[in-house]
């Protein structure tokens, strides 16, 4: 009996933990896990100045410095920015290669739409309407959303760093 016992409490502690950890995965925020990925490894650019200036983020005339996530599919170009100087300013990016077509979107780090606005190259970034911003980061919130749910496991999963002699 007190065999059965310890295995009941051996298996429910290890489906605590399991649960545990899927809730704490389940729980980090789609923003979080990007923005840490492109603090640790995205590229250093810059955010055109008539961006900075309309949305009020930091050294707004000369454009914002930020860590940068790319994707390209065909013509269409979608980055996802985190200044550096102040890591809650998130911008993300969608762009139409082609025709210069350019949305974008100022987000909290909770993943709330603060502003959107859209312009053309070498024209003034327009506030766009409520209707057409929601519309618009529906589409961007699911596209990053999955692009950060799929890097959470390959992070997860890579090997723990070497330490000893020789390392």
């Amino acid at each position: 009996m007190k065999e059965w016992v310890r295995r009941i409490g051996l298996l429910s502690l290890a489906a605590a933990t399991l649960l545990a950890g899927a809730l704490q995965a389940a729980s980090t925020p789609w923003v979080q896990t990007l923005t840490q990925q492109a603090l640790d490894s995205g590229f250093l650019s810059r955010l055109p100045p008539n961006v900075s200036v309309v949305f009020g983020l930091a050294k707004a005339d000369e454009g914002t410095d930020v860590r940068q996530l790319l994707s390209k599919e065909g013509h269409q170009v979608r980055t996802f920015n985190v200044s550096v100087a102040n890591h809650a300013d998130v911008v993300i990016f969608n762009v139409d290669a082609q025709s210069g077509s350019t949305v974008a979107y100022l987000i909290t780090p909770e993943g709330q739409l603060r502003r959107a606005v859209a312009y053309k190259p070498g024209g003034q970034a327009k506030d766009l309407s409520g209707a057409d911003a929601k519309a618009g980061f529906a589409h961007e919130k699911k596209f990053w959303a999955a692009r950060a749910k799929s890097a959470a496991p390959a992070a997860s999963a890579a090997p723990a760093p070497q330490s000893g002699p020789g390392h």
